[in-house]
């Protein structure tokens, strides 16, 4: 099996994809904690670096471009110092960052972390959230169909956190241009937006957006997965009610459950020897997933793949991208998957 695995990285090279939704730069303030403040019971800490990465959707072409595929980014940020300089590192990076509109009315949404000896103290986020205006929705989405018609792509991304650039029209809208073109549409959807729009080819929530999006009760549960009813329910009602071909929910430590077809969900038990910081996890696993479905692997293949990807970045602190040497290094040291994963 890792020889088959890693057998599709070669493969992703080749792949064109496009990430349409809510860009972000992540900042991170690090330094030491050295005392408690005296005016609240909060550590003081000694900022001594800063350092800045592509976050959100911007995250997810980072990690496209670091396996060798060719990413294009679509979506808003302001005309300020924080989206200048999310729009260099995406060119530097490699990407195609012509589909990204430079709002003078809207913020680049910036998320930053103070960490103090690799532990976070607090996240500050500055950011607008209410709806973007249709008339910028309208140019973003002229440009992706520009670019889906025009034979450029293989997958499309939507990538929602919420922060104002996806709706139901941009969304039906992505999913009717793309399926006229033969590219298939994935999404990693937020809990606070249930779009419930047909076609998709893949959904990548974690456990808690699952229970929201299907508008059951949150509950915990264990494994093995077939006695984890709730979570079972859940899948089958988002498949139901969505029409996705696919569905990978993220269990955090436990790994993932693959929902595909008619067959028993696929339990995928996580790859990672420790756990240093899950910030940018999930973006890892729908680049890997979409690049290895694109490569021609079966929905099983490329969610182990994704899966160890996965392992990798959060063995790491901070926003990290994935590289195929870090990733074939990952399937060497890979733990046998159950049976029915091939």
């Amino acid at each position: 099996m890792k020889n088959r695995l890693a057998s599709y990285l070669p493969k992703l090279r080749d792949c064109r994809v496009a990430v349409v939704g809510d860009l972000m730069l992540d900042t991170y303030i690090w330094g030491r904690a050295t005392r408690l403040c005296p005016e609240a019971p909060v550590p003081v800490v000694r900022a001594e670096s800063d350092t800045t990465a592509p976050g959100g959707a911007a995250n997810v072409v980072r990690n496209l471009v670091s396996l060798g595929a060719h990413a294009h980014a679509f979506g808003l940020v302001g005309d300020d110092s924080a989206g200048h300089e999310l729009l260099a590192a995406l060119g530097e990076s490699g990407a195609d960052a012509s589909g990204v509109l430079v709002s003078a009315s809207r913020p680049t949404t910036v998320k930053t972390r103070v960490l103090a000896g690799n532990q976070q103290v607090v996240r500050i986020d500055r950011e607008e959230t209410s709806p973007v205006p249709a008339a910028l929705r309208a140019q973003i989405a002229e440009r992706l169909q520009r670019a889906v018609r025009g034979g450029q792509l293989d997958a499309v991304i939507l990538e929602d956190y919420a922060k104002g650039v996806l709706d139901r029209e941009l969304v039906a809208d992505v999913v009717a241009t793309c399926r006229q073109a033969g590219v298939f549409v994935t999404l990693d959807p937020h809990a606070s937006n249930r779009f419930e729009v047909e076609g998709l080819k893949l959904m990548t929530p974690n456990r808690a957006e699952a229970f929201a999006l299907a508008g059951m009760y949150y509950q915990s549960g264990s494994l093995p997965l077939s006695g984890d009813a709730p979570l079972l329910a859940v899948g089958r009602k988002l498949r139901e009610t969505w029409g996705t071909e696919l569905l990978l929910i993220t269990l955090g430590s436990k790994g993932m459950a693959l929902f595909a077809g008619e067959r028993e969900p696929l339990h995928i038990p996580t790859q990672a020897i420790e756990v240093f910081d899950v910030s940018g996890a999930g973006d890892t696993v729908m680049a890997v997933f979409v690049l290895a479905l694109a490569s021609g692997a079966c929905p099983a293949d490329a969610a182990c793949l994704a899966n160890s990807a996965a392992g990798v970045v959060i063995a790491e602190v901070g926003t990290a991208a994935v590289t195929p040497d870090e990733l074939q290094h990952a399937l060497l040291e890979l733990h046998e998957y159950p049976a029915e994963l091939g």
